[in-house]
């Protein structure tokens, strides 16, 4: 067990795009700029027929990824097989994967590599209010083991000095909507507006109490801005305008039912904001994203970008994880038992099925697999307790 804990580096689906070629190629995509678009076929297409030989050509290494550090604290957790000494070790990971913060005290986590999206370049050192719960999760975990307790607490409640620096996206009285990263961002990202009610609440619950009344109305009125986002059929677009570009999928829309959800629970007063858009939410993905027939998840209703995969298993533990949420433990277990032989071949897994049937990414943990295996354990403990 020792050994599975302090072994968490893995591949990545982004290992090419994170590469200076990669971060250029994407910039000049987004630009419309034919050599992007050349580039990105390119690069594309070699990642998905030669996974293992571009990246030993681009001298891609494994990484450790503060997410999949974050999963597998809450994963041994569930399991009953966290103890004082792993806690430790991942404990320390976690601190060693932060990012850069110019206030010692403060605390965040980002993807650890660079990355060019629509809105524009993320440096390597920049972190996500998207990724922090997940470590911010972890710390109330590992602070329940009495010999990291103090640490654990104290890098819990300095990732507060990173959610006061997301920058303010829109506010009135009732609403407001915060930046994924603190630096001046051209679109508002629904998903990770989601996240910082999430983080807001874990704050006003388990952080300094002179700061609970603060969390709390920030919780309420992320809430609400999210809520003002949702169409009619429940579904919200990954960003808050009609421009170019915007997309409706399935983890990202599971991603904010799940953080409502999580924000709900911790704070059972907002429920009358949120509980109906968590049900129209829900409702959405169920009936417009899981394919019956199939017995598995669509990745996308609304997209901009084409590639080979038809199957992705971050979309699969992201729908487990909101089924054992929503205590639909029969039906999650038939799900995962499928989801399971689709993705899983002996004890490798891989995070996409292309349009062949063949499995792509083995063991690229941090996209889909460890959330996914998470979700199990989460099944399993739930299971038992029904």
């Amino acid at each position: 067990m020792a050994k599975e804990s302090l072994t968490l580096t893995s591949f990545d689906p982004y290992d090419l795009w994170s590469t200076p070629i990669g971060v250029k190629v994407r910039e000049q995509y987004y630009k419309g700029l034919l050599m992007g678009k050349i580039g990105a076929i390119l690069l594309g297409v070699l990642d998905w027929l030669t996974p293992s030989i571009i990246r030993r050509f681009t001298r891609a290494n494994p990484r450790a990824y503060p997410i999949v550090i974050a999963h597998e604290v809450l994963r041994l957790h569930q399991l009953g097989q966290l103890n004082e000494e792993l806690a430790s070790s991942l404990f320390s990971q976690l601190i060693e994967s932060a990012a850069v913060s110019p206030n010692k005290q403060d605390w965040s986590w980002g993807l650890g590599f660079s990355w060019m999206s629509k809105n524009g370049l993320y440096p390597d050192t920049i972190p996500f209010v998207t990724h922090t719960p997940y470590a911010m999760e972890a710390l109330l975990v590992l602070a329940t083991y009495p010999s990291i307790n103090k640490m654990a607490m104290q890098t819990f409640r300095g990732t507060w000095g990173f959610l006061e620096s997301l920058k303010t996206m829109y506010q009135d009285d009732k609403q407001l909507a915060l930046s994924y990263a603190p630096i001046d961002e051209p679109r508002i990202v629904i998903n990770a507006n989601s996240y910082a009610a999430y983080a807001y609440a874990m704050h006003a619950v388990h952080g300094e109490e002179s700061n609970r009344e603060y969390a709390i109305a920030k919780v309420k009125k992320l809430t609400q801005w999210i809520i003002a986002q949702q169409h009619n059929d429940g579904s919200w677009d990954y960003y808050a305008d009609t421009d170019p570009g915007n997309f409706i999928d399935c983890f990202h829309s599971c991603f904010v039912v799940k953080n409502l959800l999580k924000a709900q629970k911790l704070l059972p007063e907002i429920s009358v904001l949120s509980n109906d858009a968590i049900t129209q939410g829900w409702k959405y993905i169920q009936t417009q994203l899981y394919d019956s027939e199939k017995k598995m998840c669509r990745r996308f209703i609304v997209k901009q970008i084409k590639d080979p995969y038809v199957w992705d298993l971050y979309d699969q533990a992201e729908y487990l994880g909101l089924l054992v949420e929503f205590d639909e433990i029969e039906q999650a277990r038939r799900f995962e038992k499928n989801v399971t032989a689709h993705f899983s071949k002996k004890d490798d897994w891989y995070c996409k099925v292309d349009m062949f049937g063949r499995k792509w990414g083995k063991g690229f943990q941090r996209w889909g697999i460890a959330p996914f295996k998470l979700a199990q354990s989460q099944l399993l403990s739930k299971g038992k307790q029904n």
